[in-house]
């Protein structure tokens, strides 16, 4: 539904305002079809001409021109749907309200949800099967992720690593990142996993690898992220949880429904390697 506003934000220049008011229309996609200039100024307490201009950042006469077309792509979307699911909303309540309300299990179950819906609207099937062709023909394939976003670039990387040739995950020790993407060229790949707080060293890896002309496949929250201006390809979801930490899961999900479309395009042409992986790994009884 929103993938061509991603993209627009994306390869947008915004003021920090900008990029606020940006933020709250993805996450409150529905809301932003029917609530006035002013309102959405009031909510974000910013000034209305800050509205006005973020409008024509991106490229409409005003924010009645903005809002018309969010609202056309809004109503193309409900007629899609039909009754196959309900309108996913983006829009959750704070964590210590959510906390007095249910259950710590009730809480995440409704958030998991939401997150995952997110990733579904955010992200088309069309972006999933290029992204995914990229991958395959690309020569060398290269993953960063550090710190919370590791668990979800280490699965990719095992998966990938069982699937295709040439696939390396970011090392530890004395070899650091850039050490580790100085031979990166247009013919490779980089696939970076990074959310809010942002990390600096995926920032830098991203930036390093679009200078070099590899394609940048980036897993992140919103298309304002810094990173993601290096994108070729840019998957985002929201990443909520009613704790301190983001949630994993949408992450992995996003990265299980990558590994996948990689996994069918390939087929069984990956099974010999997988019988000497298992050959060795059956001795040390690693299953």
């Amino acid at each position: 539904m929103i993938s061509e506003l991603h993209e627009l934000i994306k390869n947008t220049k915004l003021t920090k305002k900008e990029r606020l008011i940006a933020d709250y229309v993805l996450a409150n996609f529905r809301d932003a079809c029917f609530i006035t200039s002013t309102d959405l100024a009031n909510i974000l307490n910013v000034s209305h001409s800050s509205v006005i201009r973020f409008s024509r950042a991106l490229g409409f006469t005003g924010y009645s021109d903005f809002q018309q077309t969010i609202r056309s792509q809004y109503n193309d979307y409900v007629a899609s749907l039909g009754d196959a699911m309900s309108i996913p909303t983006f829009k959750l309540s704070q964590t210590a309200d959510l906390l007095t309300q249910r259950s710590i299990m009730d809480d995440i179950s409704k958030t998991t949800q939401d997150n995952i819906k997110s990733v579904m609207i955010n992200n088309s099937d069309e972006l999933f099967s290029q992204a995914s062709d990229q991958i395959i023909n690309s020569k060398i394939k290269y993953i960063v992720g550090s710190r919370g976003c590791h668990a979800i670039a280490s699965f990719l990387s095992v998966i990938l690593k069982d699937t295709l040739p040439f696939v390396f995950a970011e090392p530890s020790g004395s070899c650091n990142t850039f050490d580790f993407l100085s031979d990166i060229t247009k013919n490779d790949c980089l696939i970076v996993v990074s959310y809010a707080r942002y990390s600096e060293l995926s920032f830098l890896a991203a930036e390093l690898a679009h200078k070099k002309g590899a394609t940048v496949i980036v897993l992140t929250d919103t298309p304002t992220a810094p990173l993601a201006k290096y994108s070729t390809f840019l998957f985002t979801h929201s990443v909520n949880s009613i704790s301190f930490f983001n949630s994993i899961i949408p992450g992995m999900y996003t990265a299980e429904v990558l590994a996948t479309y990689i996994c069918q395009k390939v087929g069984r042409n990956n099974e010999e390697k997988l019988r000497l992986i298992d050959h060795y790994t059956t001795k040390l009884k690693l299953y």
